[in-house]
């Protein structure tokens, strides 16, 4: 977005580098489980004032709609559904060389049910915008970038499905004794399943709820842009859960660093996590990290695998879209697996900061049968490598 081009990629390289009061030290075969990490407490923000101002570029939206008493009757109703959505788009590895505005203007709609914007994600007064909402089930927007990216995070809001009963009256006249008898007929229609529509720009796509439950997946264009989509679906038995995102690519040293928000359910930035990623000894893609809250009291260790794509041999048009996917485990204190994160990134290939964006969820629901975060089998990966495809 405009505004951004005053943050020089200079000075955005030194996030991934700047305040990093817990740094490991040491090769991998010298480090423990945890990457060299403590369970110490931070500073706020691991101390980096740039990661405290990127965080605070994701902005609470008070949606008049949900003072509506439709929406109040929805989200007090045990039996319905809550889903939470959150979609970046426009240069998700920040690019100082893109000075055309590309228009990401959209809507998001909802066949049955309502909708809530929760936060606006670099929103700019000046070209970005929530348009007047007039529909519980409409959400339109006003959206530009140029260098970096926006987004919204938004709850969607599904009341239980209720059949529809389609009453026939059927009259049969008995012709040997003029006797009249009236059938009542009652059909069961079921009600259709939901589906929610993106759209912004010249892109659109329809969701199914079970998606959006396992939604993490990212959309890439030929101008090096793109979209990122992550959703889960909101237990009403209380299940810790939201997104991490923000900053992923290489230092000075060529070392692999990230570092970024703790989001939760609702979109608000909770905390932050830092971290790093590369090959052991054994060759496998092994990523390590440190999450601690808004105060900076930590709350577990990061464990897991990474994996680029496309592969060395791409083209030059894939390498504009070169990204990858990460999975792993949260840990304790004690090493013991309380949760997993998982997502996708974009690596800054030497151009920083990157960019990365995913989900974590703690071990309220291990088989992960909805929302494809499974922890048995995250733990099984780590433990053997099987899965993985480290070549």
């Amino acid at each position: 977005m405009l505004r951004q081009i005053i943050i020089g990629t200079a000075v955005l390289g030194g996030l991934l580098l700047a305040g990093c009061s817990d740094s490991p030290t040491g090769s991998m075969n010298q480090i423990t489980t945890v990457g060299g990490y403590t369970a110490t407490n931070e500073a706020p923000a691991f101390g980096d004032p740039l990661l405290m101002a990127s965080s605070a570029q994701e902005v609470q939206f008070n949606d008049p709609i949900a003072a509506t008493p439709i929406l109040q009757t929805l989200l007090a109703d045990p039996d319905a559904g809550l889903y939470h959505l959150r979609v970046v788009w426009g240069q998700l590895r920040y690019d100082s060389t893109v000075t055309t505005p590309t228009d990401w203007s959209g809507s998001l709609t909802i066949s049955r049910g309502a909708e809530l914007v929760r936060r606006v994600i670099r929103f700019e007064p000046a070209t970005d915008s929530i348009l007047p909402r007039t529909d519980r089930r409409v959400i339109e927007w006003a959206s530009q970038t140029t260098v970096h990216n926006d987004g919204i995070a938004f709850d969607l809001i599904v009341p239980p499905a209720r059949p529809t009963l389609d009453t026939i009256l059927q009259i049969i006249v008995d012709t040997l004794t003029n006797d009249t008898t009236v059938l009542i007929v009652v059909d069961t229609i079921p009600a259709p399943p939901v589906t929610v529509q993106f759209t912004a720009g010249s892109y659109s796509r329809a969701f199914s709820l079970p998606e959006i439950a396992a939604l993490d997946t990212v959309v890439y264009f030929e101008d090096s842009s793109g979209i990122a989509f992550n959703g889960f679906k909101v237990d009403r038995i209380r299940c810790p859960r939201g997104f991490l995102s923000g900053f992923w690519g290489y230092d000075s040293t060529g070392q692999g660093v990230f570092r970024g928000s703790w989001i939760s359910q609702h979109g608000e930035v909770d905390g932050h996590v830092q971290g790093h990623f590369e090959k052991d000894s054994t060759g496998a893609r092994v990523f390590f990290g440190k999450w601690i809250d808004a105060s900076g009291l930590f709350e577990g260790f990061l464990h897991g695998r990474w994996k680029d794509h496309p592969n060395p041999h791409a083209d030059s048009t894939a390498f504009l879209r070169a990204g990858g996917w990460f999975a792993g485990l949260l840990l304790d204190d004690q090493t013991n697996p309380i949760g997993m994160v998982a997502g996708h990134y974009i690596s800054s290939k030497g151009n920083p900061p990157g960019f990365f964006q995913g989900r974590w969820k703690l071990n309220c629901d291990p088989n992960g049968s909805e929302d494809g975060m499974d922890q048995l089998k995250f733990r099984r990966q780590l433990e053997d490598g099987s899965g993985w495809d480290d070549d």
